[in-house]
C-alpha cells in the first residue's frame, strides 16, 4: 500500500465520517428549527408583537439568530471543511478526539445560549414594571458562559484544521 493509499484509508475512517455527518445532521436540525421559529414569529401576530414590544422580547430574536448562525450556518461550514481539508491535504485530520470534543462542546454551548436567551426574553413579560432585572441578568450571565463554550469549540476546530497537514 502506498503512502497516498494509507492516507486515504485514514481519511475515510468510519468514525471520522460519522462525526463529519453529525455536523451535517446538526446543520439540518438547526435549520429546520430556525426556519420554523422565524415563520412562527412572522406568521403569528401575537408572537411578533411580543418580540417587537416586550421589554426583553429582542432576546428571543437573538436566540433565533444564534440558532441560525451558530447552528445552521456554522455546522454546515464545519462539516464541509472537515470533509474537504483532509482530502485537500491528502492527510488525516490532526485529531479525531478534537473533532468529537468540538462537536459536543459547540452543541452544548449553542443549546444553552438559545435556551437562556429565550427564557430571558420570555420572563421579561409585557409590562416593564413587572420585570425582574436580577433574574434576567442572571440568565444573561449564563448566556455568556455558554457562549464561551462555543468560542472554545471554534478555537478547537481552528487548531485541529491548522494542524492537519501531510506527514513528511
Amino acid at each position: 500500500m502506498t503512502t497516498s493509499q494509507a492516507n486515504l484509508a485514514e481519511i475515510e475512517n468510519p468514525e471520522y465520517t460519522r462525526y463529519t455527518m453529525l455536523f451535517v445532521y446538526a446543520c439540518i436540525t438547526y435549520a429546520i428549527i430556525g426556519f420554523t421559529w422565524g415563520a412562527l414569529m412572522g406568521g403569528i401576530p401575537i408572537f411578533r408583537l411580543f418580540v417587537d414590544t416586550a421589554p426583553h422580547g429582542k432576546l428571543i430574536l437573538l436566540a433565533h439568530g444564534h440558532i441560525n448562525l451558530l447552528g445552521w450556518v456554522e455546522m454546515a461550514i464545519f462539516g464541509a471543511i472537515y470533509y474537504f481539508v483532509p482530502r485537500l491535504m491528502k492527510a488525516p485530520i490532526y485529531s479525531l478526539k478534537l473533532v468529537k470534543i468540538h462537536f459536543w462542546v459547540h452543541n452544548v454551548g449553542l443549546v444553552g445560549m438559545v435556551v437562556l436567551f429565550t427564557l430571558a426574553g420570555s420572563l421579561g413579560g409585557w409590562d416593564p414594571s413587572d420585570i425582574d432585572e436580577a433574574r434576567v441578568h442572571h440568565l444573561m450571565a449564563g448566556v455568556g458562559l455558554f457562549g464561551t463554550l462555543v468560542l472554545i469549540a471554534n478555537i478547537i476546530w481552528g487548531y485541529n484544521i491548522y494542524k492537519t497537514r501531510p506527514s513528511k
